[in-house]
Parts: C-alpha cells; structure tokens; sequence
C-alpha cells in the first residue's frame, strides 16, 4: 500500500444501527411534557391530539430509541396515569445519566439481576442536544439490614423547548413507589436553590411524613449547602440527635 493512500475502509459485517435524529422530543414526548409543565400551548402541530396519559404495555411493540420514551405500566400491577406520565418526564430527563441512577441488585444461580436491568436494556432517542442533569442530593432514608438501605437521590434537568427545570427523585427500587424514577416539580428559569429547589425537595419529604422518620444520612449534599437544616425544618425534634 502506498504511503500516500488511506487504508481501504472495511465493509461493515451485519446490519447498521439506524436511528431517527430528533431536535428536540418525539411527538408523544412533546404531548407527555407539556402536559406535565403546563404548556400545550408550545405543542408542535405533530403531537396534537395524542393521549398524554396513555401507558403503553412493556410488551408492546413499541421502540423508545425510535418513536420515544412512553408512560409505561408500573410494578404494582395497577395503571394509575398521572404516575406513569410522572415517570415518563423522568425517564426523558434522566436518559443521559440512566446507568447512573440508584440500582438494588443480587446474584444467584450465576446470574446478575438488579432492578434496572430491562429499563436500561433498552435504546434510548437520539436527540440534536445534550443535557446532562445535576445532582442535587443524594440521602438513605435508613438501613432496614445489612446490606438493605433506602436511597434517593434528587436530579436537576434543564429541558430544553420548554425552558424549565426539572426535579427528580431516584429510588433504587419500585417497591413502594411503582417506579424508579419520579417527576416532583418544575422550576423556572431564574431558580434558586434556597428557595425553589428546597420548596420541591422539602414537599417531595413532606408528602412521605405520615410514612417515614427522618432520613437517616446524606450521601452527597449535591448543590446543597447544609441538607441537615432542611431535615430539621420537617423533623426538629431529631435534630439534636445529629
């Protein structure tokens, strides 16, 4: 071969992966975001009409890397759409950084399981941007056994088209919740983490009050200057305990 040449190139052996390249989202991603921040009125002309609540069976054949991350049943066995169309923002928000994300898993009989294994087998859309979400914090709720704690960590995705924030919450199982992944609120562009994001995050606590005791570490305070003062406003009468 010549110096002065490019190696030939080497056939590619097999079929090529090919998918659609979207600006933004899929027309049914527009339909379940908009609903969720509130503005149909930004929907393309495309995602008009479609059923933003519509949860599409996991064996359906329905491929997200192609047509879009959908409402999806939960693990409870019930369809409850305002949580599936909650976990669907999510997901959307949270793709870039899916393997990332609080997982519970175990071996046996030689084989791995862990609860995200068919959520993260999946392809995700190929999108014409980039955002990667911001750890805000990360918390165990307790540890119930060696080996058993309850994570969650809270995310911050700027969503593009429809310029707000979104916050998330990540569990490691769906056990109580149905999900994984959850939608607790949006902010505006102008944010603050004091004010805003702590409104979100203390609500997302508050409506767990009845059913949990203070969360019991932080894992990473994330953006957060002092997570401990943002307990003792829903618990004080544990904060002399830490």
């Amino acid at each position: 071969m010549s110096a002065n040449r490019w190696p030939e190139a080497k056939k590619p052996k097999g079929r090529q992966e090919t998918r659609t390249l979207v600006e933004y989202f899929h027309p049914r991603e527009h339909a379940i975001l908009a609903e969720y921040f509130e503005l149909k009125k930004k929907l393309p002309k495309e995602a008009r009409g479609i059923d933003p609540y519509e949860i599409i069976p996991k064996d359906a054949l329905w491929d997200e890397g192609e047509q879009g991350i959908v409402c999806r049943p939960g693990s409870r066995g019930e369809d409850c759409p305002s949580e599936a169309l909650g976990n669907a923002v999510a997901r959307i928000a949270l793709a870039p950084i899916r393997t990332s994300l609080p997982v519970w898993g175990t071996y046996a009989d030689g084989e791995v399981y862990h609860t995200r294994l068919q959520e993260n087998a999946g392809k995700l859309p190929l999108r014409g941007f980039h955002s990667e979400p911001v750890l805000a914090l990360a918390i165990n709720w307790a540890n119930t056994a060696p080996g058993y704690s309850w994570p969650e960590s809270y995310y911050v995705s700027w969503i593009p088209y429809y310029n707000r924030y979104l916050v998330t919450a990540s569990l490691d199982s769906p056990l109580n919740e149905g999900y994984l992944d959850l939608a607790i609120g949006a902010l505006p562009d102008k944010a603050t983490v004091e004010g805003d994001l702590k409104e979100v995050i203390q609500g997302r606590w508050y409506d767990l009050f009845p059913y949990v005791q203070g969360w019991e570490e932080c894992w990473n305070e994330g953006i957060v200057e002092d997570p401990w003062a943002w307990r003792s406003e829903l618990w004080p009468e544990e904060k002399e305990a830490q």
